[in-house]
């Protein structure tokens, strides 16, 4: 996922195709939470925890577009992955993801 500015931008994901990485590139120079936080809750991608987001999964599907049932089956092994490392909430409704801080 990109938020351009750090925040003030409308999140995108980018690679969705990439099913083996998942982290937020924020464009801002140096870490501005508040407002990664405001954008992520704004367009229901998502809500900042500490130093790391948690991604909406629903918001994650719908942001991929229209992908074939091998993507989708990716995605849910992806998701199986997470859940083995503890990075998927206890409702099972958000995965969660770092941080990358640059331009």
């Amino acid at each position: 996922m990109y938020v351009p500015d750090g925040g003030p931008g409308v999140p995108q994901l980018c690679m969705a195709e990439d099913l083996g990485a998942l982290s937020v590139r924020a464009a801002a120079g140096s870490p501005r939470w508040e407002l990664l936080s405001r954008a992520l809750g704004a367009a229901g991608a998502g809500e900042v925890a500490g130093d790391h987001v948690w991604l909406d999964i629903a918001w994650l599907r719908s942001a991929a577009g229209d992908r074939d049932q091998d993507w989708h089956d990716g995605f849910t092994g992806m998701l199986a992955h997470a859940a083995g490392r503890g990075w998927l909430s206890a409702d099972g409704g958000r995965v969660r993801a770092h941080v990358e801080w640059g331009r």
